[in-house]
C-alpha cells in the first residue's frame, strides 16, 4: 500500500491517528456497568445503561475533523 492516498481531504484535529484506546476504555466501562446492573437488579426490571451515562464521545482524543486544500498540502493526502 505504498501508493495509497486519501480520497477526501480531511484530517483530525489532534495528532492521534486512532481512537482505539478510547474505544477500548469505553467498552470496558460499558461491560462493567451492564454486569453491575444485571447482578444487582431484579431480572424483570433490568434497564441497560445509556451511552451518555458511561462516557462522552467529545472527550475522545480525536474529537473532530477539518478539511484542507489538497493542492497546498499534498503530503497530507498520503496515508
Amino acid at each position: 500500500m505504498s501508493r495509497s492516498y486519501r480520497h477526501t481531504p480531511k484530517c483530525s484535529w489532534s495528532r492521534h491517528d486512532s481512537e482505539k484506546a478510547d474505544k477500548k476504555l469505553w467498552h470496558r466501562r460499558m461491560r462493567a456497568a451492564i454486569r453491575a446492573r444485571l447482578h444487582n437488579a431484579n431480572p424483570d426490571e433490568v434497564l441497560l445503561p445509556l451511552d451518555n451515562e458511561i462516557g462522552n464521545v467529545w472527550c475522545f482524543y480525536k474529537d473532530g475533523k477539518f478539511r484542507f486544500d489538497p493542492y497546498e498540502h499534498p503530503k497530507w493526502m498520503r496515508k
